[in-house]
């Protein structure tokens, strides 16, 4: 039997697990959403509509108004709490769009 093989993950940056209020524009709509965990060049947000694999969009933090444009890579579907899991990548590494909370969030499992 042959053994399983492990493979590391391979990250850009590390992860955080943190909560920042997010507005997304998307073709003229404005929606609410919440980050789940961010990075230097992304994050896993819970959105109040889903957008299209592949789809730019603004992102903008509420909190310090720091906005960047970002593209859909990964959709999970409509989550319990009835946002959509969408996994963005920011077009260009800009962590200051997380602010403080990216360096205070606790690392996430990866």
């Amino acid at each position: 039997m042959a053994e399983p093989v492990l493979r590391e993950e391979q990250r850009r940056s590390p992860r955080s697990s943190v909560r920042i209020p997010v507005a997304l524009r998307h073709e003229g709509e404005r929606f609410k959403g919440t980050t789940l965990v961010v990075n230097r060049h992304g994050a896993l947000v819970g959105a109040q509509r889903n957008v299209p694999m592949g789809d730019i969009f603004e992102l903008e933090n509420v909190r310090n108004r720091v906005f960047c444009h970002c593209r859909v890579v990964y959709q999970g579907g409509l989550g319990s709490d009835g946002f959509f899991r969408i996994g963005v990548e920011m077009l260009e590494a800009h962590p200051a769009v997380w602010g403080a909370d990216y360096i205070l969030g606790s690392p996430a499992a990866s």
